[in-house]
């Protein structure tokens, strides 16, 4: 496995990413599950991405196979601070330190090239990969907001994590 870490185009946009989306483990922890992703909106989304100067999204790709992203967001924070949101959309990637791989380079990219102060990021509390792959990472629990998430009909408390770089 050869991992790769590079900015999304347009060009990126495949059927299977936009299944991702569509795959009920793949979302069940994201409000995705709760919007219609198509082809053409997901071009879009990654336009607006390369066109913003507040957001950057790159595409985890392992030889040349797109299997995830990483967004980075809130770049122009007078603060120094922005949130990392990231999926591993294809699941026989799962389980093999992809998502921690994928988070430490963007903590790279946060002090090194972006200068940074701090990273963050939240999640359902059900979502044990994901919390796996912060702590793996350093980040520390900064707050929990109670019953705040609703996925498939259960609310979950929201994981506030934060990494001072």
């Amino acid at each position: 496995m050869r991992l790769l870490l590079k900015l999304l185009e347009e060009k990126n946009v495949t059927d299977q990413y936009v299944a991702w989306f569509a795959n009920k483990e793949v979302a069940r922890f994201s409000d995705n599950q709760y919007e219609k992703i198509t082809f053409d909106g997901q071009k879009a989304y990654v336009r607006r991405c390369c066109e913003s100067n507040d957001v950057d999204l790159y595409g985890v790709f392992d030889e040349g196979k797109h299997i995830g992203n990483i967004s980075i967001s809130g770049l122009l924070s007078f603060h120094k601070r922005a949130k990392i949101s990231y999926v591993i959309g294809e699941t026989s990637y799962w389980g093999q330190g992809i998502g921690t791989f994928v988070v430490a380079e963007i903590i790279d990219k946060a002090k090194n090239q972006y200068k940074l102060n701090k990273l963050y990021a939240g999640l359902a509390d059900g979502n044990v990969g994901s919390k796996r792959v912060l702590e793996k990472n350093g980040f520390k629990l900064e707050g929990v907001r109670r019953r705040h998430l609703q996925y498939n009909n259960k609310f979950y408390d929201q994981l506030d994590y934060g990494l001072i770089l």
